[in-house]
């Protein structure tokens, strides 16, 4: 310990290296388990009000029939769906937190870049090569 730390009264850190880390308890993980389930926990709240507050709206518009009650009912209905929405983007979050790779999101992508002739050469070529 320096002059510095015994006069604030401080500890030194600890350390770790990279080997020691795989071995610490896992504090971090179970952190983020508590975070998405609270961020769960308060979308799927949000939803309920949302969807009570929606009905609500489309009383109160149909009643007024005021262009403006039509318009916070629209606004209303995408802010629902947005809500729907994060609690589909929060299971793919927790999924890549976890190391888990959603399902379905295979992408392959493959370009040709040539003319018509080219890639009718190279289509009769494989064709030829499969038989």
């Amino acid at each position: 310990m320096s002059e510095i730390d015994d006069a604030l009264g401080l500890k030194p850190l600890t350390v770790y290296k990279e080997e020691e880390q795989a071995n610490l308890p896992a504090v971090v993980d179970q952190q983020k388990e508590d975070d998405l389930g609270f961020a769960r926990d308060n979308l799927y709240d949000a939803v309920v009000k949302s969807q009570a507050a929606v009905e609500d709206m489309i009383a109160i518009a149909q009643q007024s029939q005021h262009p403006k009650a039509y318009e916070v009912l629209n606004s209303l209905i995408k802010t629902f769906a947005d809500v729907s929405t994060g609690i589909a983007d929060l299971q793919l979050k927790k999924q890549r937190l976890q190391g888990k790779e959603p399902e379905g999101n295979t992408v392959n992508n493959n370009l040709f870049v040539g003319s018509t002739a080219e890639l009718q050469k190279m289509l009769q070529d494989l064709k030829s090569d499969e038989q």
